[in-house]
């Protein structure tokens, strides 16, 4: 019995002393617990100082550069509207450099043309110029060597025979700005004329033939020093082999 009292005293006297390490140690965990609550408080306190601030300076930089004379960039959209308005206006209108009603798809048609063989051999050729005007064709320009006498070729093509062959006769209205004189009956291709004369400004002497050849509209400008008219025998030559290239090369 005594040895069982002996017991639970002890027991009682190990609790009673370890009340007051539990307590002690409950206290320090809330003081710990108040201490970095406060800390989370004042950091938290301090985030949102600095947030504000960051914010107010954006705020205040964002204001200062609306306030400059500088005007803001204009968005994304804006920029392609203009930047294709630029571009469209710095590029010839369809409605000033359209194609003549009836003409074939642009293509490279330079095969049509003779050579400056077929000229002569005193004769030069230029690079051709691939749809000229926006219309599908080529043209060409032969001189001597001394660029006294020169012949311009320039063959339009058209969707079929009638087109060009009312092409050609609409031409015929039109030759006085090249050439000063009455059109004649040209006795190549279809709906042919020549005009022989002085240009318009009197600087040189011109002669102008226009004929059509199946899908293909011949224009055929001769031009040399004043009263020196190319012969006619040279010109029906020309005209000739040009009307029978096209004849042999075009395709259907």
């Amino acid at each position: 019995m005594a040895a069982a009292d002996g017991e639970r005293a002890g027991r009682r006297r190990w609790r009673d002393a370890a009340y007051p390490t539990v307590a002690s140690i409950a206290e320090q965990l809330k003081g710990a617990v108040e201490i970095a609550a406060m800390e989370r408080k004042q950091a938290m306190s301090v985030v949102r100082t600095v947030g504000v601030g960051v914010a107010i300076t954006a705020l205040l930089t964002v204001t200062t550069g609306c306030g400059k004379d500088e005007k803001p960039a204009p968005s994304s959209s804006t920029s392609s509207s203009t930047s294709a308005a630029s571009s469209s206006s710095a590029a010839p209108s369809s409605a000033s450099s359209a194609a003549p009603s009836g003409t074939a798809p642009l293509a490279d048609y330079s095969n049509l043309l003779i050579t400056a063989a077929d000229i002569g051999a005193d004769t030069t050729l230029g690079p051709p110029e691939q749809n000229p005007g926006g219309a599908a064709g080529v043209a060409v320009t032969f001189s001597n060597t001394s660029k006294t006498h020169t012949i311009e070729d320039l063959l339009m093509v058209f969707t079929d025979p009638a087109a060009a062959a009312e092409a050609a006769s609409n031409k015929q209205s039109k030759l006085g700005k090249y050439v000063t004189g009455g059109p004649q009956p040209f006795s190549v291709g279809t709906n042919g004329v020549i005009v022989v004369g002085p240009s318009p400004d009197n600087t040189k002497s011109v002669t102008y033939v226009v004929f059509s050849e199946g899908k293909v509209v011949v224009d055929l400008e001769f031009d040399s020093g004043p009263n020196d008219a190319a012969p006619q025998d040279f010109v029906l030559d020309v005209a000739k082999k040009q009307d029978n290239a096209v004849k042999t090369r075009m395709t259907s």
